[in-house]
């Protein structure tokens, strides 16, 4: 339900001052009728008092508090005042503002609507047969006495009725709508958080599991280089050292979501050259980087997306491959990378997030990812992307990647 409630909550004190008003007014015309006997004045005006200490007593908390049987009760009491009124007086008839409110507000079965209806009618008529004698003159009169007035009210009850229904069900429409909203705003906040899980495995997968993989074996070596000889160790440690400040500012840009640290301060083809140069002197392995892409000419997103893939791919290279050189090709709307190792068969890969991460990332840009291997004939991995890249992507601030 909307703040507030419904109309019939928010005018609770409207219809006290009808209910009040009408018998006050009533009693001021019986009063002012000369042509009532001053027996009739009393009866009408007890009658009347009755009317509001009934309202008083049974209609007000009916209308704070709707409800069927307490509704049914006020009506009957109500139309039972109402009968020894109009056949007192016909300023009885001011009575009827109140109990047509009160048989819409109390009353939601058209039945018993009816029935009060044709109640009230059947007490006018009695009145005027009463009041004017029966006769065919009273008979003409009952159509704009009785059957408009009663025939107008049911109308309007109708329409009044039919509005309130909608608007009921409008505002449980909107209740389950709004709840429908905050259920998809958890949800997408749940997804969310699954693809910046998803998005922060890749990238630990990317740049710290790897240095750490570089680290774990650069210390084998140096144990191995000790047991022999303990003269080349310095420069093993040197190594390890380095590689470990480089894993360290790579942790750093992910807390900070940062742009990898190898594109903060150069180019792309810079970077790659940075990371070709890493892998030979870890390895021994030579790597050589093509590139014609323009200086100054990449997107974040696709440098950034390309730089992983180099990584993701010297990494496979380092564990796997066994080659003994490596090729990297680098344009503005694609990259390669392959090498002369033993190969794989694609079908047969391993889990992890490598390669199925970086499918994720480069499907995600609208690119594609393809790896051609084959055993004993080396592996190539190439990455295209549309340029530009599309909208979506380039409108995505920093902090939400």
């Amino acid at each position: 339900m909307p703040p507030g409630g419904h109309a019939w909550d928010r005018f609770h004190a409207v219809w006290h001052l009808v209910a009040v008003a009408a018998p006050v007014m009533a009693g001021v015309l019986v009063w002012a009728d000369d042509a009532l006997a001053t027996r009739s004045r009393l009866l009408a005006s007890l009658l009347l008092c009755l009317f509001l200490v009934w309202y008083w007593r049974v209609g007000a908390r009916a209308v704070r508090s709707p409800g069927e049987r307490r509704g049914i009760v006020q009506l009957a009491g109500a139309l039972v005042l109402f009968a020894g009124l109009i056949m007192v007086t016909m300023t009885a008839a001011l009575l009827l503002s109140v109990l047509f409110l009160h048989l819409f507000l109390f009353l939601e079965r058209w039945r018993g609507r009816l029935i009060v209806l044709g109640t009230v009618a059947a007490l006018l008529m009695a009145g005027m047969f009463v009041h004017l004698g029966i006769s065919a003159s009273t008979a003409v009169a009952l159509l704009p006495t009785v059957v408009v007035p009663v025939l107008s009210a049911g109308l309007l009850g109708a329409y009044i009725s039919a509005l309130i229904s909608q608007s009921r069900a409008r505002s449980v429409l909107i209740a389950e709508l709004t709840e429908t909203r905050a259920a998809l705003a958890r949800e997408r906040h749940t997804a969310g958080m699954t693809a910046e899980r998803e998005r922060l495995s890749v990238e630990i997968h990317d740049t710290l599991a790897q240095g750490f993989t570089s680290i774990l074996m650069l210390t084998q070596s140096a144990r191995l280089t000790l047991e022999r000889d303990a003269s080349p160790v310095p420069d093993q440690l040197d190594l390890i050292e380095r590689t470990a400040r480089e894993n360290l500012a790579e942790a750093r840009s992910l807390v900070a979501a940062l742009c990898p640290p190898d594109l903060s301060a150069r180019s792309l083809t810079e970077a790659l050259a940075r990371l070709a140069e890493r892998h030979t002197r870890d390895t021994g392995v030579p790597v050589d980087v093509e590139s014609d892409d323009p200086p100054g000419g990449g997107m974040p997103e696709r440098d950034a997306v390309f730089l992983r893939a180099a990584q993701e791919a010297l990494a496979n290279i380092r564990r796997h491959a066994k080659a003994s050189s490596v090729r990297i090709v680098l344009s503005p709307a694609a990259l390669t990378v392959s090498d002369d190792g033993q190969g794989f068969e694609p079908g047969r890969g391993h889990g992890g997030y490598g390669l199925p991460g970086l499918r994720s990332r480069v499907i995600g840009l609208g690119g594609t990812c393809t790896v051609v291997s084959a055993p004993g004939a080396g592996t190539t991995v190439r990455l295209e992307l549309p340029m530009p890249l599309p909208e979506e992507v380039l409108t995505v601030p920093p902090d939400s990647r």
